[in-house]
């Protein structure tokens, strides 16, 4: 809709003579524009004998922006692109905004290409029109970590109990690690590193569980 309103109004007049012509500039029904407008009304009895008054008619845009297409969620995973960071590019079609008055500004907190950080991020656009009305549209960005951690295993060890020690076990100690693109606690290993081992082959299991629940053994 337009920026400006019709606006009617009543202007009253007598005389002891009579009155000729009553006349309002602008007149009642007239379109007004966004602001305050001075309508001056004259009024001439049969003798020529004329009055004035004034007043103001005041237009005030209380219409918010209207904004267009806001985003769906959007959806991305952090190994889509580059699985070594714990993050992810998301892309979108921008809205727009347009208003009654016209719009003086119109932005987000995020823009299309940015990269956001695993989890819930919320995208915020606010469209203001020149009479600091606003209006705001707003979506999540999801990124879920699907990146698994990388282990990295001892080799298989080898050892002896030594001669003529009398024991049929051996305390040993091995090392197991993980990196993930995100963050990743220590790997966990049955038998842990540290613990007795009996005479034979013993096969050790170590698992990596990172941040988000994603594993790898």
């Amino acid at each position: 809709s337009a920026c400006t309103s019709v606006v009617t109004y009543s202007v009253g007049s007598s005389d002891n003579c009579g009155i000729s012509s009553l006349v309002s500039n602008p007149s009642s029904g007239s379109t007004f524009i966004l602001g305050a407008t001075t309508v001056n009304s004259l009024a001439t009895d049969n003798s020529g004998n004329t009055s004035t008054c004034s007043f103001t008619i005041t237009v005030i845009d209380n219409q918010s922006p209207v904004i267009t297409v806001c985003p769906s969620n959007v959806t991305v995973s952090s190994n889509s692109d580059n699985p070594t960071t714990c993050s992810q590019i998301a892309t979108w079609t921008a809205p727009y905004a347009h208003d009654n008055c016209g719009i003086s500004s119109f932005s987000g907190n995020h823009n299309s290409g940015d990269a956001f950080s695993v989890g819930t991020t919320t995208v915020l656009y606010t469209a203001i029109d020149p009479s600091n009305n606003s209006t705001t549209c707003g979506f999540n960005v999801i990124v879920i970590d699907n990146t698994a951690p990388i282990i990295s295993c001892s080799p298989n060890i080898t050892q002896s109990t030594g001669i003529g020690n009398g024991n049929c076990s051996l305390v040993v100690t091995f090392n197991v690690t993980a990196s993930d693109n995100c963050s990743v606690p220590a790997p966990i290993s049955n038998p842990a590193s540290g613990s007795t081992f009996v005479v034979g082959t013993t096969n050790v299991n170590s698992l990596a569980t990172d941040i988000n629940n994603n594993t790898s053994t």
